[in-house]
């Protein structure tokens, strides 16, 4: 044989095996390593996702005059049985000018409170900057949601505040001649609308709005508690009544009407902590609700919500994407796959101070310190289908021998053979 082959040969068989020697080395390396995730702080809602329909106690206001209205009252006003909350013009232009004049009317009123307050001492400083602080950040915030309303609204109050602090610090003496102005602004606009000739006033107290959807009478609101589910399939909305000049929400009860799956209702039944429920269309904050009443069918169910609590965005709110929230838990968060069943032990003492140990199958994880697993009993407080949140101070008695895992443990996420004092090299 060619030396030269020979060689090549050798040098080749040589380098097979060094290989297949580097390829044990690294399996047998690998054998006793386990894949780890931390335990990391986390908070989950639980809740519910469906579609929800508002039902609220709601009296149209009829406008039997010809005519532009102007409105004596914003969006969200508490009104009173048969106070004002529009005139009547006989034209558009007179509507327009008795509206600005209103609001001119308003900033002369925010102006004299301004002064009053700060001359007599009733605000500080401190309380003034915060306000101002406050102010500007819901004034930011309805310009990003672009609420219009709200915006005017913030905008408003974050001047009066800055008018505020100009006077308490010396910037200026008083407003005299800015009310002055806006007065003789306001008259001259009063005086070119001319008189108004008529008037809408509510037949109910209550909440008022301009904004009408057509499901006021969709289903009576005094018949809440024999709503059925076909009931809530077959709403519909009617026509507005072209005189209508708003309605009047004349109950502070409210209901959410929804349909849930047969374990969702379930669910709902047997939570007794507080439920919420987020309109995402129309607020951003969740409110509180309590449950009224579930009523099951074949393969889902009605659930009717009841809210006590309103805000100028909740008004327009009527058929829209809800969530009903029950409990936020936080805790610990692990992965499903880690969660085992293995025995923990702990020690008494009796009254003579001898000791007896005790063993109890649990369900917990198995943690790696350094290169030892340890196996720990782990506290559900909520699971999914991929993770649960485990309680990183449970109450006493809820462990057996009271120990836990704890933040950024290494848990062991997969592997075989797994057991309480394995050391793994």
């Amino acid at each position: 044989m060619d030396k030269l082959l020979f060689k090549r040969i050798l040098v080749a068989a040589l380098t097979i095996l060094a290989l297949v020697y580097v390829t044990y080395l690294l399996i047998s390396a690998n054998f006793d390593m386990y894949p780890t995730e931390n335990a990391v702080q986390a908070s989950v809602t639980d809740s519910i996702s469906t579609e929800g329909f508002v039902i609220r106690d709601e009296v149209l206001i009829a406008n039997n005059s010809s005519g532009v209205l102007s409105y004596s009252v914003s969006d969200g006003a508490n009104v009173q049985v048969n106070s004002e909350i529009a005139k009547v013009f006989s034209k558009q232009e007179d509507a327009a000018a008795n509206s600005r004049a209103d609001a001119i009317e308003q900033r002369i009123n925010n102006l004299k409170d301004s002064q009053k307050s700060t001359l007599t001492g009733a605000v500080s400083v401190d309380v003034i900057n915060n306000s101002i602080k406050n102010n500007l950040i819901n004034y930011l915030y309805s310009v990003n949601q672009f609420d219009i309303s709200g915006a005017k609204t913030g905008a408003d109050k974050l001047l009066t505040s800055i008018n505020q602090r100009q006077l308490l610090t010396g910037k200026i003496t008083n407003f005299n001649s800015q009310i002055s102005s806006l007065t003789s602004q306001m008259e001259a606009l009063r005086n070119a609308s001319g008189n108004a000739i008529g008037t809408v006033t509510t037949p109910n107290a209550g909440y008022f709005t301009e904004f009408c959807d057509g499901y006021e009478n969709a289903y009576p609101f005094a018949k809440i508690d024999e709503m059925t589910l076909d009931d809530l399939k077959n709403m519909h909305s009617s026509s507005v009544p072209s005189n209508t000049a708003g309605k009047v929400i004349g109950n502070v009860k409210w209901y959410v009407a929804c349909e849930v799956t047969l374990d969702q209702a379930v669910k709902l039944s047997i939570y007794d902590g507080q439920i919420t429920v987020l309109f995402s269309e129309a607020s951003t904050e969740s409110i509180p609700a309590t449950l009224r009443r579930i009523q099951k069918s074949d393969d889902s169910a009605l659930v009717v919500l009841e809210c006590d609590y309103m805000d100028k965005g909740l008004l327009e709110a009527r058929h829209e994407p809800i969530e009903i929230g029950m409990g936020t838990y936080s805790g610990l968060r692990v992965s499903k796959r880690a969660i085992h069943d293995d025995y923990v032990s702990k020690t008494t003492y009796d009254e003579n101070d001898k000791p007896h140990k005790e063993r109890k199958k649990v369900q917990g994880v198995y943690v790696l310190y350094g290169s030892e697993v340890q196996f720990k009993q782990i506290s559900i407080l909520y699971s999914t289908k991929d993770y649960v949140i485990c309680d990183i101070s449970p109450k006493e008695n809820v462990l057996f021998n009271g120990e836990t895992i704890s933040l950024y443990d290494k848990v062991i996420v997969k592997g075989d053979d797994l057991y309480d004092g394995k050391v793994v090299s």
